[in-house]
């Protein structure tokens, strides 16, 4: 793991040729077959990339981490539909990972499928109630609650879904340190919950909390 760890930093950092050089096609071991997979996509993109990152997990099957960088890979090259499945597929392997879960909706969501918005927002909900500070993971449950407000045909059920938007981009906000926008997000959410509802204590709690005096 230790040298699966170092191979990751070697191929993200380096400049690619630096890490064909560290790594040779000559070793054939797991670490090296991850550096030079990471290395090629830097260099020449997905689709050369993707035989090697096909040979990593052909090698070891039941490695999450290996499915996760073929998602990443995958949806940062634009094509979130191709990068559901990996990344089901890693969740499904460590499903105690928040980031798994918040890239896995990242990618439902980049779908622009309707049908898989509840999907990206289980994943959110479960990644946030093991990872509660992440902005990223907010910003996308906001995008997802946003979604269904649209879709919403009730007015009463299309409130509810944007006071939960608005909750969401709150906490995003709040934890990104924007304190004013936060507050401003929270306000918005509060007037949509019913009062001494979880989601309207939280909207609450952002808007009473104060920034620490330092002496």
């Amino acid at each position: 793991r230790h040298d699966l760890a170092k191979a990751k930093l070697f191929g993200f950092l380096e400049q690619p040729q630096s890490v064909f050089n560290r790594y040779p096609q000559t070793d054939q071991s797991l670490p090296a077959l991850y550096a030079r997979a990471i290395a090629t996509y830097r260099q020449s993109g997905v689709k050369i990339a993707m035989p090697q990152l096909d040979a990593l997990i052909a090698a070891k099957p039941d490695s999450p981490y290996f499915y996760e960088i073929k998602g990443q890979f995958l949806f940062e090259s634009g094509s979130p539909t191709a990068a559901v499945a990996p990344l089901r597929e890693a969740v499904k392997l460590s499903p105690d990972q928040p980031l798994l879960r918040i890239m896995l909706g990242q990618a439902l969501l980049g779908t622009n499928d309707r049908k898989l918005v509840d999907e990206a927002i289980t994943n959110l909900r479960t990644a946030l109630a093991r990872e509660d500070s992440s902005a990223m993971g907010y910003r996308q449950l906001a995008a997802a609650y946003a979604r269904k407000a649209e879709a919403a045909q009730a007015q009463g059920a299309k409130r509810q879904y944007m006071a939960q938007a608005e909750l969401a981009s709150a906490e995003a906000y709040f934890y990104e340190g924007q304190l004013k926008r936060a507050k401003q997000q929270a306000k918005r959410a509060k007037a949509g919950f019913v009062d001494g509802t979880p989601n309207w204590i939280r909207a609450d709690d952002i808007l009473a909390f104060q920034v620490p005096r330092t002496n």
